[in-house]
Parts: structure tokens; C-alpha cells; sequence
């Protein structure tokens, strides 16, 4: 889910708000870049650039492309409660490289290939497709050895019930998983994930990222 990275965005903006000062995109996502690094040694940057910005994006090291989205974009989160170290499960992914490389190498290769293909589905609308390659992608991210018994519980009582697509996000060892979904399907998607022993969220993408607001 990305909470450190959005506490590190909410921070940044909130003291340099406090501070009077008006701080751009870019500044917002190097500092919480900075906290990220110091929390997780070797983050991705995707993560705080997501709270950053908002919508879906085509993230690379220091750039962003947003993603004009054709259609709503259902989804439902499912929280496995199982708290992990992200930084541990880092640790592993690169361990594992090391001793297997020539194995390792293509199956990150094939992630950002299903990646770039995602982004044109995303624009396309092609939500069908697009849960077919997050299943795919699901299952190499399970070769690299991140996922766990509570993880995929959720993502296949997500399927069995309709859903597109169900994979884990973020760095696994825990944390949650998402389903891709019709908006009829939320529902029944949501209380199988709940049946799995997960706790379910129902929600979309938000096209807008970081912002201030005041009760005052």
C-alpha cells in the first residue's frame, strides 16, 4: 500500500506548509525520496511518486508520465494483516538475484514488460486483459519468492468470485493484495477476501495526489 512513502509525502508538504514555504511536485518527491531511502535502504521511488501525483502513472527512476484513463478503474484491497519489513523482503529479491541470476534477470525483465503492456491497457479500458497480465504477473512475483500462504488466499478467493485479476502489491512477505474488478463484482469480490481471512477495501484510483486540507 505504499503508507510509509504517503506519510513521507504528507510530512514533506505538511512542515513546508507550516513553514510557509510552497514546495513543487519534483521537490515533494525528492525529499520523501530521501525518508523512503533512509527507511528502506534501496526503495523504487514509485511509491512516493504515486502519493506525489495521484491518477495511475508509467513510473521510471525521477519520471512520471500520467495515464489518461478511458474508464472507472474498480478495484478492492485486501489487508492479509500480516505486518513485514520492506526493506527485509528487498534484501531477499536481491539475495536470490545474486545466486540466481540468469533465472532472476529475465522474470524482472517480463515484469516491466507486463508493466509497459498495463499502461496501454489501462488507456484502452481493457480491464479483462488487464487482469490476465496482473495474474501473470502475479505469478512470477511468486517465483522472486514474495508472496505468502495469507497472499494468495485473498488472491484466489478474489478470482474465484469474478474478479479480473488479483496479485500482491507492494513488497510482499504480507501487507495486501489487490483485485481488479467490475463495479458489480466489488461487493462479492470484497466478502470473499473477507471470508479469506483478509480485511476488504473497495476503491479506485484517485486522479488527484498529495494535497492540503484544513478543518479550521
Amino acid at each position: 500500500m505504499g503508507s510509509s512513502a504517503a506519510v513521507a509525502v504528507a510530512a514533506t508538504v505538511a512542515i513546508s506548509s507550516l513553514q510557509g514555504i510552497i514546495l513543487s511536485k519534483k521537490e515533494i518527491y525528492d525529499i520523501s525520496f530521501e525518508a523512503e531511502r533512509d527507511v528502506h535502504r534501496t526503495p523504487s521511488g514509485v511509491d512516493n511518486a504515486i502519493a506525489t501525483h495521484g491518477s495511475a502513472i508509467v513510473f521510471r527512476r525521477g519520471q512520471v508520465k500520467r495515464i489518461k484513463l478511458s474508464s472507472d478503474i474498480p478495484l478492492v484491497v485486501g489487508d492479509t494483516g500480516v505486518r513485514r519489513n520492506t526493506g527485509e523482503w528487498v534484501a531477499r529479491v536481491r539475495e536470490r538475484k545474486e545466486r540466481f541470476k540468469e533465472m532472476v534477470d529475465p522474470i524482472i525483465r517480463s515484469i516491466g514488460k507486463i508493466s509497459m503492456r498495463g499502461a496501454q491497457l489501462l488507456r484502452r479500458g481493457s480491464l479483462r486483459d488487464l487482469g490476465e497480465l496482473m495474474d501473470i504477473n502475479q505469478g512470477l512475483l511468486d517465483a522472486l519468492g514474495v508472496s505468502t500462504q495469507a497472499l494468495s488466499n485473498l488472491i484466489f478467493a478474489a478470482r474465484g468470485v469474478g474478479a479480473y485479476g488479483a496479485k500482491l502489491t507492494g513488497a510482499g512477505g504480507g501487507g495486501c493484495m489487490v483485485a481488479l474488478t467490475s463495479r458489480d463484482k466489488g461487493s462479492a469480490v470484497a466478502d470473499a477476501i473477507k471470508s479469506a481471512g483478509g480485511t476488504p477495501i473497495i476503491t479506485g484510483i484517485s486522479m488527484e495526489g498529495v494535497r492540503i486540507e484544513s478543518d479550521v
